[in-house]
């Protein structure tokens, strides 16, 4: 089969985990003989090293004749502020308002979590945000800040409409329901008027999704059980775009590391049906790890690719539906990480590596 998939570095350590992941991709091409046709594009710094803007056309335009784009990272703090809002717009020119990110246990990294194994046995949860009021506040519609007679002031207003949290939970319900069958509406009802949208949209759609079980769940108590009993959750739906990213980091360390930590930020309204091993199929993503640019690290080729590795799982099995391809990479990976790790993830008895050597490592143990 053929594909044509986006390939964006973007800049910091981008530069370095994407090409580890592109390793693995060019290794399943070969394996199970398909071919993938990588398009490349510069975003964030890498593109102002070039004399672009920090959001070129070209790449947008690129990123539109993909089947799917696997990203890196942006914010390289000698642009100052400039290239982060790249990511965002771009996101927002591919009309991608949706955020997913998976946390799974692999026992072999049982060592390099703060939590004990029991705990930890058959953690299996994704966690959704939905960008659509936070694209708003951030591209300044509703934030402000300004100084009067007794100083400083700020405003930040979240606005959702309807429309935008049922797009979100019709792909929430879904997701659950291909998997275990139970939705976690996290939301703070008893005090923001957002909150209560989501909290009553969530009821009124649950009576058509009879087989999912819907929980409506405060974001102080969701921290806690996720740190008490995190196998309990299957998919975690957010209302509050920064409420979410405290849960995506408490997630990640289930893992070991945000070195671990893949996402995918998709069109909902896209999905496809499910997949011949019962994976939703959501069409065009774009998948990137959940680490950021990381500049102190950036040019050593140390850091891990796995969380990037892992965004491609996601990538061949939810948007090309590459079910057996998504396995064996997902294989591929905890085989890896039982003799060698990289410096993030490191513990005595194991082969340190850099990040050119996990992907190669990962490859090859297809």
């Amino acid at each position: 089969m053929k594909f044509n998939i986006g390939i964006v570095p973007g800049d910091g350590i981008g530069q370095e985990v994407v090409p580890a992941a592109v390793t693995v991709l060019e290794e399943v091409g070969r394996r199970f003989g398909h071919q993938f046709n990588l398009k490349r594009g510069l975003l964030g710094g890498a593109a102002m090293d070039r004399g672009l803007p920090p959001m070129p056309e070209e790449t947008v335009a690129m990123c539109r004749q993909c089947d799917a784009v696997l990203f890196g990272a942006v914010g390289d703090p000698k642009y100052g502020a400039i290239p982060n809002p790249s990511l965002r717009l771009l996101r927002l020119e591919l009309k991608l308002p949706t955020n997913l990110r998976p946390a799974r246990y692999f026992s072999t990294l049982a060592n390099r979590t703060p939590f004990k194994p029991e705990v930890l046995r058959g953690v299996d949860l994704v966690i959704i945000r939905d960008y659509g009021g936070f694209f708003r506040v951030q591209g300044e519609v509703n934030a402000r800040s300004w100084v009067n007679t007794r100083g400083r002031r700020a405003r930040d207003t979240f606005d959702y409409s309807e429309k935008e949290v049922r797009r979100t939970l019709g792909f929430a319900f879904p997701l659950a329901r291909s998997r275990r069958r139970k939705l976690t509406m996290v939301c703070q009802w008893s005090v923001f008027a957002t909150s209560k949208l989501w909290q009553a949209v969530a009821e009124e759609m649950s009576k058509d999704y009879h087989d999912v079980e819907l929980e409506i769940m405060a974001p102080d108590n969701c921290a806690m059980q996720l740190v008490r009993n995190p196998a309990s959750f299957d998919v975690i739906v957010n209302d509050i775009v920064p409420m979410a990213g405290m849960l995506n980091n408490l997630a990640a360390m289930l893992m070991g590391s945000v070195g671990m930590g893949p996402s995918a930020t998709l069109r909902p309204e896209s999905i496809k049906g499910l997949s011949g091993q019962g994976a939703l199929l959501w069409g065009f993503g774009l998948y990137e790890p959940i680490h950021g640019s990381s500049p102190i690290h950036a040019g050593k080729n140390d850091v891990n690719p796995n969380a990037t590795i892992l965004s491609l799982a996601l990538l061949l099995r939810h948007s090309l539906g590459l079910d057996d391809e998504a396995n064996a990479v997902e294989k591929a990976v905890n085989k890896v990480l039982e003799t060698h790790r990289t410096y993030d993830i490191m513990e005595e008895g194991k082969i340190k590596v850099d990040t050119r050597q996990m992907g190669e490592l990962v490859a090859a143990a297809l």
